[in-house]
Formats: C-alpha cells, structure tokens, sequence
C-alpha cells in the first residue's frame, strides 16, 4: 500500500524503503548534489513548505541513498531526528536524539565544549551550577559530528525544525554555517511559515513545491477521472497528501465525477474535513486514547502504555485508529500518521478530555516534563504548578537552554496568582529570551511593567527593555525606558541609578544625540560612589562620549582616571572595553584602544562569550582600516557581521556594515560599498538608528569621489557634515569625511565652499588637538593654495602632522595631492618622488582607485612604474599576498601567529579542527610558506599579531 508520497508505508518496525518518489527530479537532484557535497567537504541544505508537501519524503530518499552510498558517494553514516510540537519545551531533545549514540565521542572533545555539551543534554553538572557556555555546546557538536566524519560520511537529517525545540535549532543552525570542511551533509525540512529572518537566511534553502498534474494522476493511479483530478489539482495545489487524502475521502459518485466536489474555501478546511469524518468515526475510547497520544511528549510504547492506563485506557484502544491509517507503528511505539493529526486531536477533544489526558501523562512523569503536563492541566492560577514550573525553567537555565526556560518562565507566570511573583517570573522570562534571540521579550517586559508598581522591580524590568531596544536598533526608545527607570531609582539605589545612566549613554550616541551622551555619562559619574565598580564604567563611557563630541583633552583625563581605577572583566564588560578601545582610537591612541580591544577579544574567544563579540570586532576592524591593516581588518568585520546576524544585533549590523562599506570605498569596490549601504538601509533604517546615515552618507561621499564622481560625493559628504552638526559629533575622525567634502568640492570647481569646509575642519582640529585632522585641512589647503610656495608650505605641515599619527592611506594620499600640485605648476621631476611612495603605498593597501590615479600621474610626469613599484618591495609582496587571505583565512593565520594549536585555534575561532587545517593548508600555499614559524614571522613583520 502506498502512501500520500507515493511510497510504501513503514511496517511496524518502521524499516520499509522507499519504492520511489512520484516526481521531485529537481529535488532529488539537490539531495544528490547535497550528499556528494557533504562527502566532499560539508554542506546543508534547507527544505521549506507546506505541510504535506514532501519534505518527509525527500528526507526519507535521502537516508536511503546515504546509507546505500547512492549518488556518487560512500555509504554514509546518518543520523535522523524530527521535531515533535509537544517537545518544543523540552531542552535539547532534538539534539539529544542525534548526538547520543555517539556519546563516545564526547570524551575527545576539548574540555569546555565536552563539559557544556554534557551539561546541555543533562548528562552531568549539578543543580547549583551556573549556566554554561550555549557556544562552546554548539562546538562540541560540530566537532563530535567532525569526528565522526572522519571515520566515514555523515547525514544529518531534521524534519519538522519548525518543531525542534529552541536550543536545538540554535545548534543546528550554528553547525550548518559551519560545514565547510567537513564530511557531512545537513538536510533540514521545515513549515513554510518558519519565517524570511529564521533558517531560509541562515543557510541555502529551496521551496518544494505542488506536483505538476501528470504527477498528481500518477500518484493517484487512475482512481479518479480527468476532470476530478483537474478539480483536485486546483484546490490542492499539487500536494501529495492533500490529494491522496482528498481523494479517498470521495464517494464512489464523486471520484467518477458524477456529484461536484464541496468546494470549502482552503486546501486546510479539506485536510481537516477528511480527518475530522475518520477520527469522529471512532469509539469514545479510541478518541480519548488519541488525545493521550497527541498530548504526549514521547511516542515509546512504555510512557504511552502507563500513561493510558493512568487514564483508564490501555493500548488496544489505540487500534481502531491504527486501521483507520491515523496512527503508525514506528521502531518503538506509535506515532500519527501526519504531525499536522496532532493538533488537529487535540483541537477537536472536548476540554474535559485534554485536561484528563494531561494529567494522566502528569502521573507517570518525573522532573520537568511532570511540570509541563501538569501546568496544562491546570485550568487557572495555581501556585504550586506554577512554583513547579519555575524549577523546571531554572534547571533549563542551568544547561543553557534559555529559550526553553524562556517558555517555561513565561507559562509559570500565567498560573501564578499574584501579581509580585508574576512580574519576576515575566522578568525572568524577558531576561532567557533576550540571552536565547527570541523577540518576545520586550512584549513579557511590557506585561511585567503593567502588574507592578514597585519601583526598584520597574526600574530592573525598563532596564532590561531598554537593552533590548539597544541592541535592536530601536535607539530612542531605549534611551527614554533607560531614562526612565535611572529616574525611578536615583533615590533609593545610586549604584543601580549609575549603570542605568551609564547604558543609556550608549543608546544617546547610537541615537544620535552626542551633546545628551555627555550629560547623562556625567550624570552617571556622579552618582558613581569613589571606589565601587560602577565608577570604571560610567569613566570610561564619559571618556567614549566627550572624545566623540570633540572635547578629546577631558575625554583622555576621564579614560585616564578609568584606568587607574582599575578595568572591569573583560568577558563580563566586553561592551565597555569595546567602547573604551574605539575612544582611545578616536583620540589617536591607537596602541592603547588596540590592547584594550585585543584583551577583549580574546577573552571573549577563550570564554566562549560571543554576546558582544561583533561589536568588538566591529570596533577592532575599523581601527585596523585607519592604520593601513586592511586584511586584518576585512577578517575582523566579515566575522563580526556573522555574529550580528546570528545574534539578531541590528545595531551591531548597522555598524559592522558601514565598517565594510568604508573599507570597500577605500580599496575601490564601489559596487559591494553600495550593496553594503544598501542592505544596512533596507534591514536596519525602519529602526531608527540615529547615527546611520552619517555614517551611510559619508561612506558613499567617499567611495563617489574616489571614482571621481565629484557632484555625487558633494551631494552625500553635505549631508554628513549637516549631520554631524546636528548631532553634536565634533570630533573629525568619528568618520573622517570633512577632507573628502572639501576636495569634492575642489575637484568640482567649488573652491570658496572648499575654503568654509576646511575652516570648519581647522577649527575642529585646533579643538581636539588631532594630528590626523591638521593634516587633512592642509593637505586641501595645500590644494587651494594660489602659488607652488604656499602649496609646499601647506603640504609641509600636513606632511609633518602625519609624523605624529598613523594612517598609511592618508599620508599616501597627501602625497599624491601634492604630487599633482606640483606637476600642475610644471615641477614633474620634484613630483615624482611622492608619486613613487604614494603608489607603492596604495598598491600594498589594495587602494584601487587611488593606485590607478598615482600611476597615471607617475606616468605623466616622466616616471618610470617599475621603479615605483619595486621601491617598496621589502613589504609590498608581503601586504600582497596578505590581501589574497579570505576573511577566516586571515582569522586562522592570526590565531596561529598567536601561538594556538589547531585545536585551540579551532575553539578560539569556533570552527572545527578539520576547518583549521583545510585553512592552513591553503594559507602555506597563498603565502609561500612552510611552517607555523614561517607564518608568525611574516605577520609579526606586519604587526598583526595580537
């Protein structure tokens, strides 16, 4: 007998193969093509649509082939799980079904992952014991899956991810971007409502669709006529199960099309009509056992089996619906036969029912999955079910399954009468979802703020939202709830007051608003008692806020005396060594911000703390692009937008992004610079990030007058400056656009508008004392300049400013203006010099445009490109061949040139061992190198190594 796929149905064993799928060539041919590639080196693939569609049975052909090494590839290793709508609160499960057999494994892992891996699937760790590490679970199962890869192909597929339990998917989807290099193929098969923001954006994916008509008649064979079949095509769309469902729910009349069809409104209402006729055909026993079954988390015959008879039942009432074809035999129990059935069940039971199956489940379970099913008993408050709940959420807690606990929090909260203890409990559940990426957050901290009137409790609730709303992107109403509750507790709790101010600094500058930045840091400053804690961070915001609005001399003092106080722990005040780093680098203090940035990085690595990683090194990565490290700094940003994304950190993508695209428009990549821009305005700009489009608008100023588009870069680098004013950014070298608006305008033909430009930019230099900013307003000056003299006394000075800082592309760039001066005035002998340095300087950064441009001034002025070209060969090669690194690449030889074996290379950079290797194989090839020593010489020389 066939199935709605076209297949033979599953003996009880549940090991019938596949007879063959109707149909599905394009299909098939991807899972081919999957499983080929995941023998070869890794790759995942997700399947999305509706139910009944065919996931299943492409996940089913999958199996077969891997395990009969059809397509091209060994017989493989597979590895099968689905999720289960009853088990979404259960921590791990799904993970736990696929890991488990292999537990053996677990002993070959690094000790932080073999410990969270074990913690996460409740194989050790103590009730008392903290949360642990979800990233450094998430390795361990990408290298136990390594592991076994090495011994033979693996096959990892998932159906229903839609159902799999939070934690589960989070490591599932973590493992699936990182398949490169592994022997394994990740098949996933999901609802086609999972959503554009879950995993059709994390990993490829392909929609299945309807079968074509010949197909549907095939499945059907012939059991209804044509005219029937084109009825049945339409309202069904081409799916299998709705047609094979529909189909043999027909009286004789209607297959031979001799009564109409009903027509209900949606494919929905005939699967439901279908169903609803078989299981109301029932006995009463048989329904009340099928709402056991749907109810239940397990579908093993031995919890089916003791909870039937808590109820009264016993499993031979189950058999009217196993004959019926509602419910089949599987390897060790009994399951329905279309998931969609267990909804379905429970939706049509009368409550009494429901409430009865669940408690019945309740009496014959234990720990968290008696809380769960008493809680659905429970048809009101009701304390003690709530109280055992909350257990359950903290023990999910303890192995970092927080969207579970996250859900268990949040239905303790509905069952808890009074509002005091509902309020925490939604506090709690706000706090797990934000730590697990769920958006539901902000919604339970709105419902706590409306039951409670208590002060201290609203100021920790609106805290916490307003971090929320940071990280979001939503800036202003983060600074307002931050606001807010500093307000409601500055009488009765200065310390609590001091932090919450000092966060709401970072919402006011991401929002724009530099000026109330500084006010509210000095705010927090001064609630700040002489030795606590909190006054390292409010120091060290206040520093990040004035260098920002230009007042860079008080800014230094306060960073000053934030270290003297002493820093905070650089995993659990990441944030705040990430902000600090970006005030140093905006005062000139480049090796001071890239120690404090470098400390953070790599103890957030070692600890496995990737909260706040992207912004790090986000921070990092535009510090390397100011001073020349352009490779390092492609590798930084690449992998801080992975985390952003993964975490759900629009502000940190906002950022990461602008990073990017400034570092395209320097090396001339116009076409990626505005796709980056793009994307940051389409995903981000509905938020509200203040500082967006001065940091958009100057970037895209930049990357136009690099190619020369001189009105264009006007028309953008105006609206960063009018920005800039507007927002109270005074310091230059925020983002360093004044210098490209006024030679804009220069090129353009605009020079008494260049002139007020430069004014603007000298006074802004005169103010923070910055080198970088003395030199940009000379060198346009330079350009300005109304005779050879005056010209070389200005580039002189900017020459002389770029001595007291760093920035390679800058000080090549002042050479060229001044080179083109001069020839201008017909001086080529004394321009070329410049020319030489500014295009070997160019070329080693990968400077496009402006090499492009020095080389045709070389030429013109009589010099000789070779020459130029090997004037700085000592590290032209080496910068070279650094640019030809990928992103990882680049994090990998990094991380060797640290010292790191590749094994803790691996857990540093959260890729597998296999990863690495693959990595350094092609790194030894790319730069011409033998050995780890080889490589930690050449980046030394390049001083990259952290």
């Amino acid at each position: 007998m066939m199935d709605e796929r076209g297949r033979a149905r599953r003996a009880p064993g549940g090991g019938a193969l596949l007879r063959g799928l109707v149909g599905r060539e394009r299909e098939r041919r991807l899972m081919d093509d999957l499983l080929v590639a995941g023998g070869a080196g890794g790759a995942a693939l997700l399947l999305w649509g509706e139910p009944g569609i065919g996931k299943t049975a492409l996940l089913d052909y999958a199996a077969e082939r891997a395990a009969a090494g059809g397509s091209g590839a060994a017989p493989a290793t597979v590895l099968r799980a689905r999720g289960i709508e009853t088990e979404t609160v259960l921590p791990f499960a799904t993970l736990g079904d696929l890991l488990m057999p292999h537990s053996s494994l677990f002993r070959e892992l690094p000790g932080a992952q073999r410990s969270a891996l074990e913690s996460c699937l409740a194989l050790s760790g103590d009730p008392a014991d903290p949360p642990g590490n979800p990233y450094a679970a998430c390795m361990g199962a990408l290298n136990v899956l390594a592991a076994l890869g090495d011994e033979r192909p693996v096959v990892v597929l998932v159906d229903d991810l839609h159902w799999v339990d939070p934690s589960s998917q989070r490591v599932l989807l973590f493992v699936a971007r990182r398949l490169s290099s592994e022997r394994v193929a990740l098949a996933l098969g999901s609802r086609q409502d999972h959503g554009e923001s879950g995993p059709r954006r994390s990993i490829p994916a392909v929609q299945v669709g309807g079968l074509a008509p010949e197909e549907c008649a095939a499945l059907l064979e012939g059991r209804v006529t044509p005219n029937v079949l084109a009825d049945l095509v339409r309202v069904s769309g081409g799916n299998p199960l709705a047609l094979r469902e529909i189909a043999g729910a027909l009286t004789d009349e209607q297959a031979r099309g001799e009564r109409p069809l009903l027509d209900p409104p949606s494919l929905g209402s005939h699967l439901e009509r279908a169903w609803a006729a078989r299981i109301d055909g029932l006995p009463d026993t048989a329904r009340r056992a099928l709402v056991v079954l749907a109810a239940s988390r397990s579908t093993a015959a031995g919890p089916l089996r003791k909870a039937l008879e808590a109820a009264g039942l016993s499993l031979d009432a189950l058999s009217p619906a196993e004959e019926d074809g509602l419910i089949t035999a599987t390897a060790d129990g009994l399951d329905f036969h279309h998931p969609v059935l267990r909804a379905l069940v429970l939706g049509r039971a009368p409550l009494a029912h429901r409430y009865a199956a669940f408690q019945a489940l309740a009496e014959v379970s234990t720990g968290s999955l008696h809380a769960w099913y008493r809680a659905s008993a429970t048809p009101g408050p009701d304390e003690e079910a709530a109280a055992a709940l909350a257990d359950a959420a903290r023990e999910a807690r303890r192995r970092s399954a927080f969207g579970e606990s996250a859900l268990a929090w949040r239905r303790a909260a509905e069952l808890t009468p009074d509002p005091a203890p509902r309020a925490d409990r939604l506090h709690h559940a706000a706090s797990d979802a934000l730590l697990s990426g769920s958006p539901a957050g902000p919604q339970w901290c709105e419902e706590a703020l409306r039951i409670t009137p208590d002060p201290a409790v609203r100021a920790a609730i609106q805290g916490l939202l307003g971090r929320m709303y940071t990280w979001k992107g939503e800036t202003a109403q983060a600074y307002a709830l931050l606001m807010n509750a500093a307000d409601a507790v500055r009488g009765s709790d200065r310390t609590r007051a001091c932090l919450l101010l000092a966060e709401a600094t970072a919402a006011a500058r991401l929002d724009g608003h530099v000026p109330a930045a500084v006010r509210v840091a000095e705010e927090s400053l001064a609630l700040a008692s002489e030795a606590g804690p909190e006054r390292w961070y409010s120091l060290s915001m206040l520093g990040g806020a004035l260098i920002m609005s230009g007042r860079t001399a008080r800014g230094r003092e306060m960073l000053e005396a934030a270290d003297r106080h002493g820093g905070g722990d650089p995993v659990r005040d990441q944030q705040v060594y990430a902000i600090a780093g970006q005030a140093w680098s905006r005062a000139e203090e480049f090796v001071r911000g890239r120690r404090l940035l470098n400390t953070a990085v790599e103890s957030a690595r070692r600890h496995s703390a990737v909260g706040v990683l992207g912004f790090t090194l986000a921070v990092r990565g535009e510090l390397e692009t100011r001073i020349g490290q352009w490779a390092s700094a492609r590798g930084d940003l690449t992998e801080s937008l992975r985390w952003a994304e993964e975490l759900g950190q629009l502000t940190c993508v906002s950022y990461t992004l602008y990073c990017l695209a400034r570092l395209e428009a320097l090396r001339g990549e116009r076409v990626e610079c505005e796709e980056h821009v793009a994307r940051a305005r389409r995903e981000c700009g509905t938020y509200g990030i203040g500082c967006q489009e001065f940091h958009m608008t100057a970037v895209l100023g930049l990357s136009a007058l690099a190619h020369g588009d001189h009105d264009a870069a006007v028309d953008q680098l105006e609206q960063t400056l009018s920005l800039a004013v507007e927002q109270g950014i005074g310091n230059p070298e925020v983002v360093p656009f004044a210098a490209d608006l006024a030679e804009a305008h220069v090129r353009a033909g605009n020079a008494t508008r260049a002139a007020e430009v430069v004014s603007w930019l000298e006074e802004r230099a005169r103010e923070t004392g910055l080198a970088s900013a003395e030199a940009a307003a000379a060198r346009v000056r330079g350009l300005l300049a109304g005779t050879p003299e005056e010209a070389e006394a200005f580039f002189g000075v900017a020459l002389k400013a770029h001595q007291r800082t760093t920035g390679p592309f800058d000080w090549a760039r002042t050479l060229l203006c001044e080179a083109e001066v001069l020839r201008r005035y017909r001086r080529p002998g004394a321009a070329r010099a410049p020319l030489a340095s500014a295009l070997a300087c160019f070329e080693r950064l990968g400077a496009v445009p402006w090499a492009r441009r020095a080389a045709g001034e070389l030429a013109a002025a009589g010099g000789v490109l070779g020459a130029a070209r090997s004037a700085d060969s000592g590290t032209g090669g080496m910068g070279g061949a650094l640019n030809q690194l990928t992103p990882q690449e680049f994090q990998v030889s990094r991380a060797i040139a640290r010292g790191l074996n590749n094994t803790e290379a691996a857990a540093s950079l959260f890729v597998s061992r296999k990863t690495v290797e693959a990595h350094l194989t092609r790194i030894y090839r790319k730069l011409h190198v033998r050995s780890r020593t080889d490589l930690t010489r050449l980046l030394t020389a390049a001083d990259l190594v952290d």
